[in-house]
């Protein structure tokens, strides 16, 4: 049985100030999150914070255009919508706080080591639980923003995980317990994450990028 995400149960339990604030959109099914929220995000009334949300992707990817596989109602697959205008030599930080967010959330409510794969990977036991994939966009009058996507394997069971992928690829679910029969709440992980990234955003837009690279040196994955 697959337990489809409650929206109104995500926007009444989230406790940030931005973040799905303005507006949260669902989707049972869609191309990509990222694709769909640039095209939001094109429109210069949708406010920062507004929030993609859906249960399956068709044609879902991570860096490089590489495919994201994920099985219905079992990951997190959500992009936000950025108005800050990010300066060259600060581009690559979006992924990092949205890998790092990943990881606190995950260690904070399972208390798993989940680690930062740099640039925009976060895995448990060095195999891949969740990816990060940001977006550079004009809105209709040429001003810049950015969308932040993300997937995370929650629920999938290693049945569920593409044979290629078995060896380096997990769940939440997968690495909580050694039958992967532990089902882990995607709306709290999810709430928990956007909390984390909201944190984590605030300290880019105010220009404590020293903050962000102690934060990351503690969550990365050592050699």
């Amino acid at each position: 049985m697959i337990n489809l995400l409650n929206i109104n149960a995500i926007r009444k339990g989230l406790k940030t100030e931005i973040i799905g604030k303005p507006h949260i959109v669902y989707y049972s099914e869609i191309t990509s999150t990222n694709d769909c929220a640039k095209k939001h995000g094109k429109l210069q009334a949708v406010k920062e914070g507004t929030l993609i949300i859906a249960e399956h992707q068709t044609a879902g990817r991570g860096r490089y255009g590489r495919t994201w596989e994920a099985p219905k109602g079992k990951c997190i697959l959500a992009s936000v919508i950025f108005r800050h205008r990010l300066k060259h030599d600060k581009v690559h930080l979006p992924n990092l706080i949205g890998a790092l967010s990943i990881a606190q959330a995950i260690n904070e409510l399972t208390g798993l080591a989940a680690r930062i794969k740099h640039p925009n990977d976060v895995r448990i036991s060095r195999k891949k639980v969740a990816g990060v994939l940001t977006e550079m966009q004009y809105d209709s009058n040429h001003v810049p923003f950015f969308v932040l996507g993300f997937g995370v394997n929650v629920n999938t069971t290693q049945s569920e995980l593409p044979k290629k992928l078995r060896q380096k690829a997990t769940s939440v679910s997968i690495a909580a317990s050694s039958d992967d029969k532990i089902e882990v709440s995607r709306r709290i992980l999810l709430q928990t994450i956007l909390e984390k990234l909201e944190a984590n955003y605030l300290h880019l837009k105010t220009g404590e990028t020293e903050r962000i690279a102690k934060a990351v040196k503690v969550w990365e994955e050592k050699e």
